[in-house]
């Protein structure tokens, strides 16, 4: 079917254009008509959708445990991070910078991925370099951040590198150490942990990661020790210290020290030393481990010549001599105001029946040498006789006696040094003796323990018989070798070895164990060994 359109039909098809395109401008209100219709409908809900681009934000370490075998040697493992977006999906096509932050010489990295790929990750190949502090490897994004990778060549061998050998005591020195992986390639730096064999002799502390501050202390030798880690690596190298011969000389009375002249023999070595106001101080080379001999002469004929004898040679660091004066005024007892001239090379002579009159201890060892005697807070000594252990009955009579002769002898001391005692009481104490009757060759015998400082700690008095608790002579002079002094011959003494018949200490006596008394109060007080002029018998 044809169908022909007249006039009318084309005015009323322009009307239906015109319409149309009414409609087509009225659209957009409509439209909004109905979107607010709909918004305030309760049971509608509208979501905003926004497309967010994909970015780098985060980055992970893959390679977790990093370990070298050697230095300048590839490692087997590569060093790998991965590249996150924001929501923990592994991005590709990301820029990886990898660089070296502190490294050791021959240290090399290779880069594989500069981009990440389509697993997000990027990596690269170390080869460390001789160092032994951590080797740092960086990788870092931008506008994210980075990731280090530190990594440890481990040492196998340690060897401390002192500057020298030997210090003298009080010096300081700073120590480092070598270091050598495997391949004995050297290793730079390294954190180390520091010790010695003997602390007597050396001192260390930690000065920075990889040094020491050794120093100095007595005299000897011994081992430093490094160490990293849990100490199965480490190392030693032996160290000597010199003792710097230091001190000063003292009097019994605290007046000044006159001028003296001083010198030190060891060996072949022999030198002087400035002695000012009494001190002195000086490094003297002297062979290790010798025996060495300190000679002083005062320029005041007052006191005497020393000759000290010292054997080790830490007592160099340390000395304290007290003067020795040839002459004593007795300041107390039955004698008081009298000068006895004092020769101390007579009192140390030894007679042919043992030890001389004034004792010195050790007779053997690398101790100082002292004079033997009691501790002041000893005195009075505890005296009880041991009945038990006596093979004679010990009367009311003879024991009146004895204690007439011990205050005799007090009283020309000028001091109380015995109390009468009992064996009920308490036996153990330092300062309790014992006096028996037994059975021997002389008329009396006493035996005295010491320690090595000089100091008495206990006492048995032996007599023949109890009509020797009768006897003067004998009694006083077994009460003599109970305080600590032997033998003489070289003045009128109740210490005769033999034939002797002095009922009493003489003035010659009293003056030479005073002064040996006041002796031994300076070298506990301030530690003072006698200046002697033979120290050695």
């Amino acid at each position: 079917m044809v169908i022909r359109r007249g006039p009318r039909d084309l005015r009323f098809l322009v009307f239906a254009v015109a319409a149309s395109l009414v409609a087509a401008c009225d659209r957009p209100a409509a439209r909004r008509a109905a979107e607010t219709r709909t918004a305030a409908a309760p049971d509608t809900f509208v979501r905003r959708v926004v497309r967010v681009p994909r970015v780098a934000s985060a980055i992970q370490r893959i390679t977790t445990d990093v370990h070298a075998l050697q230095a300048l040697v590839p490692m087997d493992s590569l060093l790998a991070i991965r590249v996150l977006d924001h929501r923990g999906a592994a991005m590709s096509g990301v820029a990886v910078q990898w660089s070296l932050i502190s490294v050791g010489e021959g240290a090399a990295l290779r880069v594989i991925d500069p981009r990440a790929d389509g697993a997000g990750e990027s990596r690269a190949a170390f080869t460390p370099g001789r160092l032994g502090d951590p080797q740092i490897v960086r990788a870092s994004v931008r506008n994210v951040g980075a990731i280090n990778f530190a990594i440890v060549v481990p040492p196998t061998s340690i060897r401390p590198t002192p500057s020298r050998g030997t210090l003298w005591s009080g010096e300081e020195e700073i120590v480092g150490a070598e270091l050598r992986d495997v391949a004995g390639n050297v290793l730079p730096g390294g954190a180390l942990s520091w010790g010695a064999s003997d602390t007597s002799v050396l001192h260390v502390r930690t000065a920075d990661a990889s040094h020491a501050a050794v120093t100095g202390a007595l005299a000897g030798a011994a081992s430093l020790i490094a160490w990293v880690g849990d100490g199965s690596v480490r190392g030693s190298t032996p160290m000597a210290v010199r003792p710097v011969i230091t001190g000063r000389f003292v009097t019994l009375d605290g007046t000044p020290v006159p001028p003296i002249s001083m010198e030190v023999v060891s060996d072949d070595v022999r030198d002087s030393i400035r002695v000012d106001n009494g001190a002195f101080t000086k490094r003297v080379e002297l062979p290790f481990e010798a025996e060495t001999d300190v000679i002083a002469e005062p320029a005041s004929s007052v006191f005497h010549r020393i000759r000290l004898h010292i054997v080790g040679q830490r007592e160099l660091q340390r000395l304290r001599i007290a003067l020795v004066p040839r002459s004593w005024r007795i300041d107390r007892g039955t004698y008081a105001g009298r000068e006895i001239a004092i020769d101390a090379a007579r009192a140390m002579h030894r007679t042919s029946y043992g030890a001389a009159f004034w004792r010195l201890v050790p007779i053997s060892g690398k101790g100082p040498r002292k004079l033997l005697g009691w501790r002041e807070a000893d005195l009075p000594l505890r005296i009880a006789f041991n009945r038990a252990r006596s093979r004679e009955a010990i009367s009311a009579e003879d024991s009146t006696r004895f204690w007439e002769i011990a205050a005799q002898m007090e009283r020309d001391l000028g001091m109380q040094v015995f109390v009468p005692d009992d064996m009920r009481g308490d036996s153990t104490r330092r300062n309790m003796v014992t006096v028996e009757i037994g059975t021997h060759g002389s008329e009396g015998h006493t035996f005295v323990s010491w320690a090595q400082a000089g100091d008495a700690s206990d006492g048995v008095v032996l007599f023949r018989q109890t009509a020797t608790l009768r006897d003067a002579h004998v009694v006083t002079h077994e009460l003599l070798h109970l305080l600590g002094f032997g033998h003489t011959t070289e003045w009128s003494t109740v210490s005769l070895p033999s034939g002797g018949r002095e009922p009493r200490l003489t003035p010659e006596d009293v003056a030479h164990v005073q002064l040996a008394m006041r002796l031994r109060r300076l070298q506990h007080e301030t530690g003072a060994v006698p200046g002697l002029p033979v120290a050695n018998q």
